[in-house]
């Protein structure tokens, strides 16, 4: 016997307006009584949108009763409640009349008669308004949003990164709004400056951009990340995370997120409306446009290595050389038969030395060149070029490939003048981003050039800045032990990579 049910829905209930949950099922109690109707069950979606298209799992229960014969009346408030998308009613109505399902409206006072096409046409116009009112609202929204951004305001939503300083002032938030009224409760949350940078985040940032740019790897950055547990926003603003209307744990740190923080332009102190740059200068910046540039040719290199993979984590891991192969093979680090971490040729796993002792005699090596006075010398300097002139060329070269397979598409080149025009814009768009990374690139031995502990200022760089160094500094090649040996420091070959290295 098909029983008589309801179903309620709201998106915010942060007022208690009168198209509350609590509200929408005492209307719809009374509703019932007056009908002699006695309502078997209740399907309630909470804080959830119909518009949005956010996935309602109660209506998506309704919709399986009905298909199954066990409601034969369903009361609701307003249509707006059940659908605000012309496309989810039409699926609705042919459910409906197929299950013999009578709808009733509390703010209509009657049934729509879905059986005619006069009340299809009724239920059908109520979504279609409340479908209206949406986008009209979606509309005043985004013109005020914009207006704003344009005034350098912040239009509100998630905090970017890096941005956000405490004000001194409170606002009243409700930390439980999905409880009854009368539960709720609410604590005062501090009201942040947004167009002021967090010194603790902005400093973060500019690590990352410094890493970049000095050759040190994304996977790196992440490790450094996730070992001194830096928090993303979501942590430090114990933001609940959702996916598809769905309660989601936070995955942490990953590249395009990073990515992402790097090439935004507010990251630049610009203020953005959907992407887009409405106002230059806008904030202080966190990073130079230069450097945000830098990066973003650096991400869109296409030589650049972007495929997963495993993280080294021992400082010579793919960089010493197996001085038994003498080809330019390197080694990378497993375990022994004791368990111990070894050095081993990748190509036939000969020449085995304990990878801590190993890395440990290069390491006091690099650390007595740069605690001499000339380690400056060591330092390359930044190729005097005019960066914005180069990224011009290099759009200007891609533009001249499209339009070269253009032309070829419609007849005006053959195969083979395309191969050349094509040949010729990429070898030139490879020696204008060469220029750009010298240009940009920067150097991880900088930091030595200011210190008066060099050893220190070691040990304080993540593994992915030390292994830069190591590639720079020298090359390292690691023989044939011989028998009896578990360690000869004297058989380590190293020999500095540049003349100012060499020199040592």
């Amino acid at each position: 016997m098909p029983i008589d049910a309801e179903y309620a829905r709201i998106s915010r209930d942060k007022r208690g307006a009168a198209e509350g949950v609590e509200t929408q099922q005492g209307e719809n109690a009374d509703a019932a009584d007056e009908l002699g109707l006695t309502i078997g069950a209740s399907y309630v979606d909470n804080d959830l949108s119909a518009y949005a298209g956010v996935e309602r799992p109660e209506y998506e229960r309704l919709l399986a009763d009905v298909a199954a014969g066990k409601i034969g009346t369903l009361i609701i408030w307003h249509a707006n409640r059940l659908h605000r998308s012309t496309e989810e009613v039409n699926a609705f109505i042919k459910l409906a009349r197929a299950h013999k399902l009578r709808l009733y409206s509390t703010t209509k006072g009657a049934f729509y008669n879905l059986d005619k096409a006069s009340g299809r046409k009724e239920l059908r116009d109520d979504t279609s308004e409340a479908e209206y009112e949406s986008e009209h609202r979606g509309e005043r929204v985004a013109i005020a949003r914009k207006r704003q951004a344009r005034q350098g305001v912040y239009g509100g939503g998630v905090r970017p990164y890096g941005w956000g300083v405490d004000t001194g002032r409170v606002r009243s938030v409700c930390v439980n709004p999905k409880a009854p009224a009368m539960e709720r409760r609410y604590e005062d949350r501090p009201v942040l400056d947004m167009t002021r940078h967090s010194p603790a985040e902005a400093e973060e940032i500019s690590r990352w951009a410094d890493d970049l740019l000095s050759g040190v790897s994304m996977n790196h950055v992440l490790r450094d990340l996730a070992a001194r547990k830096v928090a993303t926003v979501a942590m430090s603003d114990d933001r609940r995370v959702r996916r598809n209307g769905k309660a989601a744990e936070h995955g942490g740190w990953n590249s395009r997120t990073v990515q992402q923080i790097l090439t935004h332009p507010r990251t630049s102190g610009h203020a953005v409306y959907k992407g887009e740059i409405v106002l230059r200068n806008a904030y202080e910046p966190i990073l130079h446009e230069d450097v945000r540039q830098a990066l973003i040719t650096l991400f869109g290199d296409p030589a650049r290595r972007t495929s997963p993979g495993n993280t080294p984590k021992w400082l010579g891991s793919l960089i010493y050389r197996c001085g038994k192969c003498d080809d330019g093979t390197t080694m990378t680090v497993r375990r022994n038969k004791s368990g111990t971490p070894v050095y081993r040729c990748r190509k036939t796993g000969h020449c085995c030395w304990p990878a801590e002792r190993t890395d440990k005699y290069v390491e006091n090596v690099i650390v007595a060149r740069l605690s001499r006075d000339d380690v400056a010398g060591l330092i390359p300097h930044e190729a005097e070029v005019d960066v914005a002139a180069l990224r011009d060329e290099l759009v200007v070269c891609d533009n001249r490939k499209r339009g070269a397979a253009q032309s070829y598409a419609r007849g005006g080149i053959d195969e083979a003048q395309l191969e050349t025009i094509t040949a010729e814009l990429d070898h030139r768009m490879t020696e204008i981003r060469a220029d750009l990374n010298s240009a940009t690139s920067h150097s991880p031995l900088s930091a030595f050039a200011m210190t008066d502990d060099a050893r220190r200022t070691w040990e304080e760089l993540p593994i992915g800045r030390k292994r830069e160094i190591v590639r720079i500094l020298l090359t390292v090649t690691l023989p044939p032990l011989g028998r009896g040996h578990s360690f000869n420091r004297d058989l380590i070959q190293i020999s500095g990579t540049t003349p100012a290295a060499r020199a040592a």
